[in-house]
């Protein structure tokens, strides 16, 4: 886990598994938890303790809603279907999105001109069966892409930033704009994967099922 400004983040090496993500999600929850809890009671004044008793409420019942011990079960539990998606992910990501990205990063252009950027993934979405329609908001670089074959499947929204920062020396990729349009093709390719899943399986099972009479 690594500070940045302020912010907490944990990042996974390549060849951590997906349970150990989930396992360590999990703790990361949990100890999130626990600390803003803490917080909260460490409150020494009349006032302050009369402000964070509603907090504290809400805190225990988020805690036990969210049953943290039953979702690690679950999560890292054996899954074919979720291991499937993840390994058509990490294909893609392999593949494809990696040089995606990395072709976005030596091309840097600053906000409001990123035309090649915006032409390179509006091409890799259309081959995917990807609809898009350009010119959002009245802005030339910006664009919704939806998934045609979504068929009431699970609707997952993804907003993603492609512009570089402007340097003394040029624009440059500093903060992994450049990866995060990749990234989400990899998430919308995941939730697609999920939804195809399912319908095989459901087909499966209607074809298995006997007739009533």
């Amino acid at each position: 886990m690594r500070s940045h400004a302020g912010r907490l983040s944990w990042r996974c090496p390549s060849n951590c598994s997906v349970r150990a993500r989930t396992r360590t999600f999990a703790r990361l929850v949990a100890t999130l938890l626990l600390t803003l809890a803490a917080a909260a009671r460490a409150q020494d004044t009349p006032t302050e303790r009369d402000a964070a008793r509603d907090v504290l409420r809400k805190m225990s019942a988020l805690e036990q809603s969210l049953d943290v011990p039953g979702l690690v079960s679950r999560l890292t539990g054996p899954n074919a279907e979720r291991d499937q998606v993840v390994a058509r992910a990490r294909e893609l990501m392999d593949k494809e999105l990696l040089a995606l990205a990395d072709d976005i990063a030596t091309h840097p252009e600053i906000g409001f001109e990123e035309k090649r950027s915006v032409g390179k993934l509006i091409d890799y979405l259309q081959r995917h069966d990807f609809s898009v329609e350009t010119g959002s908001a009245g802005l030339t670089t910006a664009f919704i892409a939806k998934y045609r074959r979504n068929n009431g499947g699970p609707t997952l929204g993804v907003i993603v930033e492609y512009d570089a920062l402007r340097g003394t020396k040029g624009p440059f990729h500093g903060d992994q704009h450049s990866a995060q349009g990749p990234s989400a093709s990899r998430r919308q390719s995941r939730c697609r994967s999920t939804s195809l899943a399912r319908r095989r399986q459901a087909a499966s099972s209607s074809t298995a099922r006997p007739a009533k009479r």
